[in-house]
Parts: C-alpha cells; structure tokens; sequence
C-alpha cells in the first residue's frame, strides 16, 4: 500500500477497510502481528515528510545581485584596513576620502567580508563608493552598491545617489542640454531641497536661453537654497530680469577712477556692503554676487572689454577675486589664466571656500579646465597651508594633473617636513603617475612623520594595478 492509501485506510477505520499487508513499506510484516496498523501508520507519515511540495501556480522571482564592480585585490584589503580602521587611523580625513575616490574611479568594491571592518568608513563615504546611504550602515550587506555610473541611463538614472545623480545630469548636458533638462524637470518634485540645489547646480553644464523657461517656474520653490540657485543661473543668461538687476548691483557699488599723472589710467574699485566685515563673508559675497554675472556683461557696463576691466581693477584685491569668480562662470579660462600667472597666484584658494560647485563645475573636463587656469606650478610656500590642500582635494574630487602635483608635494617635502598632513595631503593629490616616485622619496623621511602618507600611497598604488583577479 502507498502512504495515501494507508492514511486513508486508518482515518475510515480499519474495521470497514482492513489494511493490506502488501507494497514496500510493509515489507517483512508478519500477518498474526498485531502491532501491524500503528508501525504502517508511523512509516506512512514518515515517508510523507519527504514528499516534494506542490508546484505553486507562479513564482516571485528575486533578481540575483550581479555587482558591475569588482572587488578590490587582495594585495590592498590589508592596506586599506590599515589605512581606515583602528586607533589613530581616522575613516574620515583626506587619505580615507582619497582612497574612497580611488576605489570608485577604478570601479571597484570593498570585499564583503571587510565591511563588518570597515562600516564606518563606508557610511562616511557612500556616495563616493555608490553605496545607499542607509544599507551601508549594515555591515556586510551584500546588495548595497549601486551598479556604478557607466551604466547609468535615463531610465535607472535618479535611483543613484545624490553625488552621482548630479554628475550624471552635468556629462548629459555636455552632449544634451534640452534632455538632460528634461529628465531634471520630471525628477525634481521628488527630491528633498539638498538634492534639488545639486540638480539645479549640474544645469549650468551646456546652461544657454533655452533653459531660461524651465528656470522661470522654479523660482516659486519653497526652498531658499533652491531659489537662490535658480536665481543665480537665470541671473548669467543675457536678457533676463535677474542679469540685468545683478549687473546694475554691481556696477553701482564699482567706483571709476584714474591714476597717474603724465600718463593716466583707468582704476575700478569695489565697494562692499557695511554689513560684509570678515574674509569669509566677503568671500561669500563675491562669490554670490559675481557668480552670478559674466565679465563681458559687467565691462559692457564701463565700456570696455574684459581684460581692460581687469587691468583697471588689477590694484583691488575683492575686485579681482569677483572678476575670477565670473571667469570661472562664463568659461573664460585665459582670463582666468591671467588672473592666476599675473595678479593673484593663489586665487584657487579663494574658490575652495564657496566650492567648485558654487559655479557650476560639475564634471570632470570642467574641472581640469579650471585646475589648468587657476593652480599655478609654483607654489609660495608661506601660502600654501594643510588646510587648503585638504579643501584643494575635496573641491576636485580627485588628483591634481602631476606637473601641480609635483609642486606641492615639493613643497610639503622640503620646506614642510614636520607636518605629516601635509604629506598625506599632496600624496592624496597625487596622480597616480607620480605614486611611486613619491614613495621612494618618503621612505629617506622618519616614519613617525611619512607612516600615513606612506602607506596612502601604497594602497593608492594596489588599487591602481587593479580588482581582484578571484
């Protein structure tokens, strides 16, 4: 008998139906043995607990994580536990933030089993490493990484994290600008005012008289971060109420003047609100309100051209600083260029406080743009502070071209040796053509000062050669 057959044989009762001895489970039973119906009911529910379960009419399918990156070799997992765990060894500072944009620029991961490790220096860098926010707190969450912007499209675009949603947005409106404002006009409702700002932000990539509608309905938005950055995007299009009104600010508060006696010249002096007294607020000023003009709109005003306007303003330190910032806005890198080789070497310090950001530098060419107008390859040492290479790093997202690199480096190597930042910082901003030469150069230094810097470059080095060969 089969296990149904028994089962329903003893829920009828085995008067009416008695049990036949008969099939494999009841092999070897002997007829006379009364004990016969309990030991083929105990067989008859064991066998039915190895039945397959019926087939289910349809399935919920789970797609399987099949992780773009790969995971980082094995000669660097050492190196980069070192570098970012344990005491003294801090997840957060230029060396931890350099190796994350190293990992994210190979297209790498960290190894799953590292994350329980390696948690907090995840967390603090998820945007970088593609991580969502929220799982990367969950040490060894194997599902947490976003597949990496060389597969993002304009379908799976606004799943990705802010950083990388913004920078998706910039390198789309290089190519195209009306569906890149597209994509951005269907998403924005959606996102919280931090985001929102980035989107806009990345717009002023390819910014031209066709966005100037799309802008206009946004200047209603609840958010002042919002509203702010719209109104200094409508504020560079030629025509718009907001230019006009930010060009006319600024030239009442630029006094015209002259000097000289036989041979007279033009001067151009700025003024600055009573209320602007520290040199970070006069920073912010300029940023904001020269950030939001072009050069050639402001010289049209005095009746010259741009690189008249900056010979005449060349005895005026803010006034300079302004015309860089509008510079930077308009892409006018030889004026910038100028500015840095002539008036003011160090006028890339003066970015880093607004951030690149501020003015529209969102992908990568701009930014090499401006790191070839505004970061001189000589550096004044008495000008050149840790604290500047440490925003220098986090304003460009990367290493500097080696030739800038190089001279930094020089400079925290001969002339700052007992400041052990610096070092870690200039590696931080070291390309990877000149990692190697630079180690060998740290190794003649006391290790109490070239540990971190060090071993920066040896992980930068192993992260270069590449993902895990498993």
């Amino acid at each position: 008998m089969t296990p149904d057959a028994i089962l329903g044989t003893m829920m009828q009762g085995t008067g009416r139906r008695p049990l036949k001895l008969a099939g494999e489970l009841a092999e070897g039973m002997s007829p006379e043995d009364p004990v016969n119906a309990p030991r083929l009911m105990a067989l008859a529910v064991q066998a039915t607990r190895f039945d397959t379960p019926p087939k289910p009419a349809s399935f919920d399918e789970a797609k399987p994580n099949q992780s773009a990156e790969k995971i980082v070799s094995e000669a660097a997992r050492p190196l980069i536990l070192r570098l970012v765990t344990g005491k003294g060894n801090p997840a957060d500072d230029v060396a931890a933030s350099a190796v994350a944009r190293a990992i994210a620029a190979k297209g790498l991961r960290l190894h799953p089993f590292d994350m329980a490790k390696l948690a907090p220096f995840a967390a603090k860098h998820a945007e970088t490493l593609g991580l969502d926010a929220d799982q990367s707190e969950q040490a060894g969450a194997a599902d947490c990484y976003w597949t990496g912007t060389h597969t993002l499209d304009a379908d799976n675009w606004s799943q990705a994290t802010p950083a990388i949603k913004s920078r998706f947005i910039a390198e789309l409106r290089a190519n195209d600008p009306a569906g890149a404002r597209a994509l951005v006009e269907e998403q924005l409702p959606l996102e919280k005012a931090p985001v929102r700002v980035r989107l806009i932000n990345a717009l002023a990539t390819g910014l031209g008289s066709d966005d100037r509608e799309f802008l206009e309905t946004l200047t209603k938005d609840r958010a002042p971060t919002v509203k702010q950055a719209v109104t200094r995007l409508l504020a560079r299009l030629p025509g718009t109420g907001a230019a006009a009104e930010q060009v006319e600010e600024l030239v009442s508060r630029i006094k015209r003047g002259t000097v000289g006696l036989l041979r007279k010249r033009t001067t151009l002096k700025l003024e600055l609100p009573a209320t602007v007294r520290s040199p970070a607020a006069e920073t912010d000023w300029l940023a904001l309100n020269f950030g939001a003009v072009s050069n050639h709109a402001l010289a049209e005003a005095f009746g010259m051209e741009p690189g008249a306007m900056l010979e005449a303003a060349r005895d005026d330190g803010r006034l300079v600083c302004g015309i860089a910032f509008a510079a930077c806005v308009e892409r006018d890198w030889p004026l910038l260029s100028k500015i840095s080789t002539n008036h003011a070497q160090d006028i890339w310090i003066s970015f880093l406080q607004p951030g690149l950001s501020a003015f529209g530098l969102a992908t990568d060419s701009e930014r090499r743009d401006w790191i070839d107008a505004a970061i001189p390859r000589r550096f004044d040492p008495d000008r050149l502070d840790t604290y500047s290479l440490q925003r220098l790093f986090d304003a460009i997202e990367g290493p500097l071209p080696l030739a800038q690199a190089r001279a930094i480096f020089d400079v925290a190597h001969r002339i700052r040796p007992d400041q052990s930042e610096a070092l870690t910082a200039a590696i931080a901003l070291t390309p990877a053509g000149g990692l190697t030469e630079f180690a060998r150069i740290l190794e003649s230094r006391s290790p109490e000062i070239t540990r971190r810097a060090s071993l920066l470059a040896e992980t930068l080095i192993r992260l270069d050669e590449g993902p895990s060969k498993l």
